[in-house]
C-alpha cells in the first residue's frame, strides 16, 4: 500500500449536517420578457425551481438589479439549447424599480 502524502498546509476539518456555505455561480442569462413581478429568462444550464439569485442587467447607460427566485421551468424554450426559466422579483433598490416602472410605463404607451 503506497502512503498518502498530505498536500495540505492546513487541516480539513468537516462541517456538521447544520451548517452550511453558500457556493455561487454566475449564469449568463437572456432576458425573453419582464413586468412588475418578474422575468422570464433563457440560460444555456438549468437551474433548480427554488433558486435565488441575482439579476443585472445594463440597459441603455441605466443599470437593474433585483434578487430572483426560479419559480418555474418554461415548457418550450425560445431557444433549443436554452432552458426558460419564470422567476418572481424579490427586493430591489429604488433605482431599480424607478427604471423598471419606465420601461413599463414605455411599453404600454
Amino acid at each position: 500500500m503506497v502512503p498518502i502524502i498530505e498536500r495540505r498546509r492546513t487541516p480539513r476539518v468537516e462541517l456538521n449536517a447544520d451548517e452550511s456555505l453558500t457556493f455561487e455561480l454566475r449564469h449568463r442569462v437572456q432576458l425573453l420578457d419582464i413586468s412588475q413581478t418578474g422575468a422570464l429568462v433563457g440560460c444555456d444550464t438549468a437551474v433548480p425551481v427554488g433558486t435565488r439569485g441575482q439579476l443585472r442587467a445594463g440597459i441603455a447607460a441605466h443599470t437593474f438589479s433585483a434578487e430572483v427566485d426560479v419559480k418555474r421551468h418554461h415548457p418550450k424554450p425560445p431557444v433549443r439549447t436554452q432552458f426558460g426559466m419564470g422567476t418572481a422579483f424579490g427586493s430591489m433598490d429604488d433605482r431599480s424599480r424607478k427604471f423598471l416602472d419606465e420601461i413599463l410605463q414605455r411599453a404600454r404607451d
